[in-house]
């Protein structure tokens, strides 16, 4: 038997979520347990990979699609995926040799993100410009995702803006916008920085890194 815990409508899956139905699960004698949410924070992730160590059994995070909360504005078929499963983002943080005004500077790199397609029942790893966007907060406070920079690698829509502006741009600029590399910036005040990708089916994942434990 498996155990099932699902998240609120309205807000993240919380880490006091995930240990009182770890705790629950591993009473009753499940064999796993399976964490349904439409976002979750970064504690709780923490939690669910740990969760095998810590609390004696093994769980699961399965992002659910915002599609389940629009009722019938969307038409639901045999081949609807309303639940996938997919790896945290594959980030790494570099401290840079130079120094700004206000100290060292960092640069974020995304590498990859693996996704299970359930039709097949494979994994897929994705290389960071194949993604469909991803942002970054440079001063992550655990509690609000503000974006610093926004990048949007695997997308024509550079190309088509340029036209409409009608106007000559640094090859660079638009090189940079649809990137896997940030632009170096500061420590900030929390000393933490946040990476949220958007996957091919829509869905936020979000992983955090600790400025103090760069590459």
């Amino acid at each position: 038997p498996v155990a099932f815990i699902f998240g609120p409508e309205h807000g993240p899956v919380t880490e006091q979520m995930v240990y009182a139905a770890a705790k629950e699960a591993h009473l009753k004698s499940y064999s796993h347990l399976f964490v349904v949410g439409f976002a979750i924070q970064p504690s709780a992730t923490k939690l669910i990979q740990g969760c095998e160590k810590i609390m004696g059994l093994p769980a699961t995070y399965v992002p659910a699609t915002m599609d389940l909360v629009m009722g019938a504005l969307l038409k639901t078929t045999r081949a609807s995926q309303v639940f996938s499963v997919t790896g945290a983002p594959d980030v790494r943080l570099l401290k840079l040799k130079k120094k700004g005004p206000d100290g060292p500077l960092y640069r974020v790199e995304l590498r990859g993100l693996d996704v299970f397609d359930p039709v097949t029942m494979q994994s897929d790893h994705r290389k960071g410009d194949d993604v469909p966007a991803w942002f970054l907060d440079t001063d992550y406070d655990d509690l609000v995702f503000h974006v610093g920079q926004a990048f949007f690698p695997r997308t024509s829509a550079w190309e088509n803006l340029r036209r409409a502006l009608k106007a000559d741009f640094e090859d660079s600029v638009w090189a940079h916008l649809a990137g896997t590399s940030s632009a170096p910036f500061a420590a900030g005040e929390h000393g933490q920085v946040a990476v949220k990708v958007i996957d091919p089916r829509g869905n936020e994942l979000m992983v955090v890194k600790d400025l103090a434990a760069p590459a």
